[in-house]
Order: structure tokens, then sequence, then C-alpha cells
């Protein structure tokens, strides 16, 4: 789920006002006491789209043989991430875990180099699914965050040196390249915990979904309706986030 979805929690951009009460009056939803305002999901999905037509006007023929990416889809994904992330924070914050701007920079290449061979054809991938690069950037935040928790959850949960080897060397092929800007070393954290990246979203899965309910979700129904089984907003008749066309795949599994 996490890694087949897409979309970003917009760590430094996302205004998130204490609020009071669970009115939804100028917001998208709230998660506890925090407010996801409709501007915020608005300037995400704005820059989204930009992004998505800038790149269809550059490669026609690839954007041709894909689902065109809607805003209303957007909106609705954009807006399930927002809340995943305010829910990531509240577990981070019970165990007394952090993420570093290194630490997230350093995610972000590793993701993006083993994700599409380079930043730049990371991010040209991001635009072809709706994301700005700022916002995926912050995506792939959300993704460390968790992948830090998963830590905490289940230590043992990780690929042993043979297979990390492996990949790194399937990657070399698979990108055509004799080298990475990553040597074995460097990567190898980062691609142990992504090669048992299933098993390890598994064991997080069941808390967050706790945590929602904990924390009491509340969706502006305008948007869709939230689903804490899913950890995402789901579209509902009458939101404005419509039902679902499929939205081209964007390997975003951390």
């Amino acid at each position: 789920m996490k890694r087949a979805r897409m979309l970003g929690a917009v760590v430094g951009l996302v205004a998130l006002a204490v609020a009071g009460c669970t009115s939804h009056a100028g917001a998208a939803a709230q998660v506890d006491d925090k407010t996801i305002g409709t501007d915020t999901v608005r300037g995400i999905v704005d820059r989204g789209m930009s992004a998505y037509t800038a790149f269809a006007a550059a490669h026609p023929d690839a954007a041709s043989q894909q689902t065109p990416v809607t805003r209303d889809d957007l909106q609705r994904r954009t807006l399930g991430n927002l809340v995943e992330y305010q829910l990531d924070l509240t577990e981070a914050r019970k165990r007394g875990i952090t993420l570093s701007p290194q630490e997230a920079d350093a995610y972000y290449q590793s993701y993006a180099i083993f994700g599409s061979g380079s930043v730049a054809a990371f991010e040209q991938a991001g635009a072809s699914a709706g994301f700005a690069p700022e916002d995926l950037r912050t995506i792939i935040r959300t993704y460390a965050l968790e992948s830090k928790i998963e830590d905490a959850i289940a230590p043992d949960l990780v690929a042993s040196s043979a297979d990390v080897t492996s990949a790194y060397t399937s990657a070399l092929t698979q990108f055509g390249v004799k080298s990475l800007p990553l040597s074995l070393t460097e990567a190898s954290p980062f691609l142990a915990r992504q090669l048992m990246n299933q098993q390890r979203d598994a064991k997080l899965r069941p808390i967050l979904a706790q945590t929602a309910r904990t924390d009491h979700v509340s969706v502006n129904p305008r948007f869709g309706v939230w689903s804490a089984d899913d950890i995402s907003v789901l579209a509902a008749d009458g939101s404005i986030a419509t039902k679902g066309t499929p939205v081209p795949e964007l390997n975003l599994a951390s």
C-alpha cells in the first residue's frame, strides 16, 4: 500500500494549525488537533498538475501510453498522504524517533537512484504521475521516517548481505551502467530495508491504522471518505474526489 500508492506529505509546506474542534471550515482534514488546510492540498495539486502537463507536452508518446492524471484523483491521493504523515509523526514521537535533514537527503538519493537510476530520472517519473519535484522530495521524506519506525518495531527485518549485493549488481544491469553514484557500502543500509519492504510494511500498517482510530481522523466529505484500514482517502459519491480512474504506477516504495 504505502509503496504502491503515490503522493506526498509535504513536510515544510504543510500548514498544520492547531484546532480546537472537528469543524471542516477551511479544512480538508483533521488528525487529532492538527488541521490540514484546503489551501495546502490545492497548492500541492496545482504544482502536480503543472508538472504532469509539462511532462505530457515534452513526452507525448510516453504520456499517451499511461492513464492520464486527473485533478480529482490527485487531490484525494494528496490528502491521504498528508493524513498519513501526521500519523507517522505521532508514532515517531511515541518512540523518540527523529529524522535529520541529512538522513532525509541520503534516503532521497538512494531511493531515486535505485528506483530510476538517477535523481533527474526519478523526478521525471514523478512528474509523469503528477508530482512536482519539491513535493516528491517530501513524499520520500515521509517514507524515510516510516523506515525508521519500522526499524524500531521490526529491527530484524533486513535482507542478507548476499541479497543486498545481488540487488546492487542487478541495478547496474538494469540501468546499463558500470557504476552508480552510491557504492555498495553506501547503499547497503537502504537496500537491506528496501528488499524487505513488503514484510516491514505489513508490521507498520496495523499500527498506523490503530493510531488513525485513536487520533480521530476526520476528512471533509467534499474530498472523500477516510479509511483507517487502508490508510487512505477513498472516493465517495458526491465528493470532489470522484470515482477512481487508474493512475500511472510510480514505484514509490520505501
